[in-house]
């Protein structure tokens, strides 16, 4: 067979795989301000925070910082826009709701970036 036939039919199916991994809408994706602040602190660490959803039975399946995509004045004092975001299963979400976290597709400034 003639390689330069080889090389697209491999890339198509591959592509497609990969497509079938951002699509599965048994999962969402969660956040909660990490409460950090201009000039004065950290936030929480995700690792604290995980512990909110285990406690209530949620699974994680990956956490992830992220930022709420809104501009904001360098002023100290002042939140900075930073979250704990995590995967999680959908049937799932109202019980993390009634912890305090949202649908980051409520957002409407943030980029989504993969999860680890």
């Amino acid at each position: 067979m003639n390689k330069l036939l080889v090389y697209p039919l491999l890339i198509i199916p591959l592509t497609f795989l990969h497509g079938c991994r951002h699509s599965d809408t048994s999962l969402v994706k969660v956040y909660k301000s990490d409460g950090s602040i201009q000039c004065e602190s950290s936030g929480v660490p995700l690792e604290v925070m995980v512990l909110e959803l285990s406690n209530a039975g949620i699974d994680v399946i990956c956490s992830q910082k992220g930022h709420d995509g809104l501009a904001r004045i360098a002023v100290c004092g002042t939140p900075t826009g930073n979250l704990n975001i995590y995967r999680i299963q959908a049937r799932n979400l109202k019980d993390a709701e009634s912890l305090g976290f949202e649908s980051v597709a409520n957002l409407s400034e943030y980029r989504d970036q993969e999860c680890e």
